[in-house]
Order: C-alpha cells, then structure tokens, then sequence
C-alpha cells in the first residue's frame, strides 16, 4: 500500500471565469510536488485552503505524511510584527489553514517535510520569526531568489554534522536551487537549525524529539530527478510514512 502524504495548497484569484469575478480563487500546488511523492512510492492528496480545524483533524488521520508547500509570504502579525518594506503580498485564509495544519500535524508526530515557505510555516506554528525581507534585513545577503529554472542549482548550503539532515544527505555541503526572499530568523522552540547558507540565512531547521520533521529552504521539488539529494529528501519522508 502506498502512504497518502497530503500536501498543502496555495491559491491565486482567476481562472475560467475571467478578469471581473472578484475573490474566485484557485487552489492549487505546483505538479512536481506531486511527481516527486509518486516516484518514491507514495500516494499524493492535496489538501485545498477551504478548511477549519475539524476538517483537518479528519484529512490528518487518514494521511500518512505531510508536505508543506511553496507559496507566498506569511503575514507578520503571526509572529508579532509589523510589517516592513519589501513584505510581499499575503493571503490570511492560506496562513491560517497551514498554520493550523502544521501544529495538527506536529501534535500527531506525522512525518513532515516543509519546503521553503513551508519550513517558515512549520517555524512560526511553533513561535518562530521570520525575516520579512532578506536582501534588507541581512548584511552581506547573497541572492536567495535564483534568475534561473527551478532544476537549476544556485547556491551552496553548509549542513550541521551531527543532524538529521546530515544523516539523510550523508554529506555537510550540497547546492541547492534558491528562489525565497524570507527566511527563518529565529527557530522556534524544539526546532533545532541544520543548515544555512554562506551569509548565515537559515536553511533548514528539523525537530529531533519527533519521529521525522524536517523543513528546508531550498525547493527539491524541482531538482529531484537529477540531483540525489533532493531526492533523498523525499525518500526519508516516504520510509517514515510507510512506517
């Protein structure tokens, strides 16, 4: 039996109906998140904005596994902010729905891999910060938000040897695809940081006293068919859900 691992949803205004029909919003989540799940062994389900807690509860018990997705910025009232020049646009619903999501899922200890806006989902639904804007809010900010296509690797990440992740890669250095402009500030608590790029940004955080949640920065989602480490990633999602 292949494990149902849900990933979550952003949402855009549009579609079929046209230009004039106010708040007519789309789920959706980019296919390689699905791709990805599907050629490790899993059974992928997205799970659309649309929810409350009650719904969650139910669409977690039946899962196996989670993926916190990419999508837009958080809105800084989450963490007790104001928001500062070079905040993005931010849709309240799709906060809400992942925020509640994380925290259902972290209480369940189901196995979680967040992706980029998805690791500073999971860091904030446990009171961790974010920058808001990294190339202002960090000196010396190598660029985060790759010119590139997604399969293409930009930038170097530098892995903690005695973590979790370093376990998984079976290496401390790795390039990875980058395109995000916020970041982890500070972990929340039980969050333990596990990699960061050349100019300190936080690169993946990962919770040693849950059976597997680990959130990276970086959008393997993109890379998995051609580079191993991505792949790795999906890979130990998949052997904590089949367990």
């Amino acid at each position: 039996m292949r494990p149902l691992i849900g990933i979550t949803c952003s949402r855009l205004v549009g579609g079929a109906w046209g230009l004039y029909s106010r708040g007519h919003f789309m789920d959706y989540t980019f296919a390689e998140y699905s791709q990805a799940v599907l050629a490790v062994g899993g059974a992928p389900v997205l799970i659309p904005v649309a929810q409350n807690p009650e719904s969650i509860a139910v669409i977690l018990r039946r899962l196996s596994g989670l993926i916190l997705s990419g999508g837009p910025d958080l809105n800084p009232r989450f963490y007790g902010e104001q928001p500062l020049d070079g905040l993005g646009e931010v849709d309240e619903g799709l906060d809400l729905m992942e925020l509640e999501v994380a925290r259902a899922a972290l209480n369940l200890d189901m196995p979680t891999l967040a992706i980029c806006r998805g690791i500073q989902v999971l860091n904030v639904s446990q009171r961790g910060t974010l920058y808001q804007d990294v190339g202002s809010q960090v000196s010396g900010a190598i660029n985060h938000g790759q010119k590139a296509d997604k399969g293409v690797l930009t930038h170097v990440v530098r892995i903690a040897p005695d973590s979790r992740l370093s376990a998984i890669l079976e290496s401390q250095e790795i390039w990875v695809n980058s395109k995000h402009h916020q970041a982890v500030q500070a972990a929340g608590p039980g969050l333990v940081i596990s990699a960061r790029a050349s100019d300190g940004v936080i690169e993946a955080v990962e919770h040693p006293g849950k059976r597997f949640v680990l959130g990276v920065q970086w959008h393997p989602e993109g890379t998995w068919q051609h580079d191993p480490y991505s792949r790795k990633l999906f890979e130990a999602l998949m052997e904590a859900a089949s367990r």
